[in-house]
């Protein structure tokens, strides 16, 4: 499964070849998997013509064969199906770490843009659910794989779609479905250095945001340069009159003035923030949990990894985050004893 940081980057990736005249590429996207690979399907990589990838598909996958695979389906002008399993490619499997099996499609990519990359552009930049659906020829066809994108009614609801990818045969190639959640909207109150290194990471992970805060001076001085973030003069009442603040919206309040920090927490929660979390001592944690009684509350905020500096408690309360937004409680892979996918 491609995620929404995945897929800005092909887009960028695929736009820029457009505009260069004579330019060659291929899209490699997983279509099979079964047992252990590193990513499942969906997951797309696009290789150039000189052999650079963009968003390598990396760790349980034979990614150097696939690579020159894909310069072979340049030359050729049509797309290839590659399995590597037990009667084939199993040995790069095992080279890789991989115990398990995949099967990837490899399609050319060159000439004009396809309309799809506007539809995705504005599917990014709302907060709506959507469906990718992919359609893949049979392996014979010079004919292009084509794709078109659709809303998912009611998709910023807790569940409703989460993040899923599955494919089907399909008039002798494959159809590929992709179903992405609406995407995490962050809001961090108090302008800050903490603010500002977890609205940079934040942007990192593809999730868009906002720094709030009851003073502009203090908005100006923090300098926010996240990419696809912003900065809001906004007092806790106005919260929802100001921003969209929904189910798919986490809430961080970073003030380091109590009253201020159960305000937000507050608002957030007033309108089903699905994740609610604030930084500070055990004492102040009781008091917030006795003011903000949530399920959804964190408090004090992140993963226990011995965070101490901005950045470290930055990726703490990104990881907690995005824990609770796949349902997970964030414990060692090692101790899980289950799927990881």
């Amino acid at each position: 499964m491609k995620s929404y940081g995945e897929l800005r980057e092909l887009a960028r990736a695929w736009r820029v070849l457009g505009e260069t005249p004579g330019a060659r590429a291929a899209l490699v996207t997983i279509l099979r998997t079964s047992g252990s690979t590193f990513r499942r399907v969906g997951a797309a990589m696009l290789v150039r013509a000189d052999g650079s990838v963009v968003n390598p598909l990396a760790g349980g996958c034979p990614q150097r064969e696939i690579v020159e695979r894909s310069l072979m389906v340049m030359s050729e002008g049509r797309i290839a199906y590659v399995a590597y399993n037990a009667e084939q490619g199993l040995d790069l499997l095992m080279e890789a770490g991989c115990g398990g099996e995949l099967e990837v499609a490899i399609e050319p990519i060159h000439g004009e843009l396809p309309a799809f990359l506007g539809d995705l552009d504005a599917m990014l930049a709302s907060n709506d659910a959507f469906r990718i659906v992919t359609s893949f020829p049979a392996p014979d066809a010079r004919s292009p794989a084509t794709r078109s994108l659709m809303r998912v009614e009611g998709g910023d609801g807790e569940g409703v779609t989460r993040d899923k990818a599955m494919s089907e045969p399909w008039e002798g190639g494959f159809r590929l479905f992709e179903t992405f959640d609406a995407p995490v909207s962050l809001i961090v109150a108090g302008a800050s250095h903490e603010a500002r290194e977890l609205a940079y990471l934040a942007s990192r992970m593809g999730w868009r945001g906002v720094v709030v805060d009851t003073s502009v001076e203090r908005l100006e001085h923090m300098n926010l340069d996240a990419p696809g973030w912003h900065a809001v003069e906004v007092r806790p009442e106005r919260l929802a009159h100001t921003l969209r603040v929904h189910a798919s919206t986490a809430v961080v309040s970073m003030t380091h003035n109590l009253e201020l920090d159960i305000a937000y927490l507050r608002a957030g929660q007033a309108c089903s923030a699905f994740y609610l979390g604030t930084l500070g001592s055990q004492q102040r944690a009781r008091t917030i949990a006795h003011a903000v009684p949530s399920p959804t509350l964190h408090v004090p905020a992140g993963l226990d990894i011995g965070s101490n500096t901005s950045r470290e408690i930055a990726l703490s309360v990104v990881a907690e985050i995005m824990a609770a937004r796949h349902a997970r409680d964030g414990r060692a892979l090692s101790r899980s004893g289950g799927p990881i996918h």
